[in-house]
This record gives structure tokens, sequence and C-alpha cells, in this order.
């Protein structure tokens, strides 16, 4: 996670330092269309890596929210089933007694 967040922070100040350092360098003629590429440019990478970040805290998030999901009991409970097909096809076991019926955890 600190890795994605440091690149997304990294990588466009990279850009801009080199692009800062190649200003005096480029032509004078072509200066207007390649800034207009340039800031384009520089505005993808940008978004880009911040559309990283939020996909890599999605899916360290998620991925906790699964597993707390699967931790815990969302079914109805064991006594709940009157009946004895329901109570089979839940995983429990489906006990006649003499005065009553049951369903139970085995």
């Amino acid at each position: 996670m600190l890795l994605v967040i440091g690149v997304s922070i990294i990588v466009p100040l990279a850009v801009a330092l080199g692009l800062t350092a190649l200003r005096s360098k480029l032509p004078r003629l072509v200066v207007d269309t390649r800034g207009i590429a340039l800031q384009t440019v520089i505005i993808m990478v940008v978004l880009l890596a911040i559309a990283g970040s939020v996909a890599a805290v999605l899916l360290t998030r998620g991925s906790d929210a699964v597993d707390d999901l699967d931790q815990s009991s969302v079914g109805p409970e064991a006594s709940e089933y009157n009946n004895e097909r329901l109570c089979e096809r839940a995983g429990y076991t489906w006990s006649e007694g003499t005065a009553a019926t049951w369903c139970f955890a085995a």
C-alpha cells in the first residue's frame, strides 16, 4: 500500500523535474504544441496514479470485508427449522423424539 502511494507521488514529481530540466532545451517554435500535449500526459499520469491507489485500497478493504463475512454467521439457527428437509439441507441433523421433533447442529 505504501509502495503505491509512494509511486503515485514520486512519478509525477520526477516527470515535472525532468520537464523543468528540458524546458530550456526545447525549440521555441514547437513549445506551444508540446506544452499542451505534455500537460495532457502529466494529467493522465496523475489520474492513473490516483486510480491505482484507489484500486489498491478497494482490493485491500474488499478482502477484509469478505473475510469478516466468512467468519460471521448470518443464516438461521438450527432451532428455527421446523421441516426435516430444510433442516438437512442447511447441514443440521433432524431428530424425531417421542414428544417433539427438532433440528440441531451435529
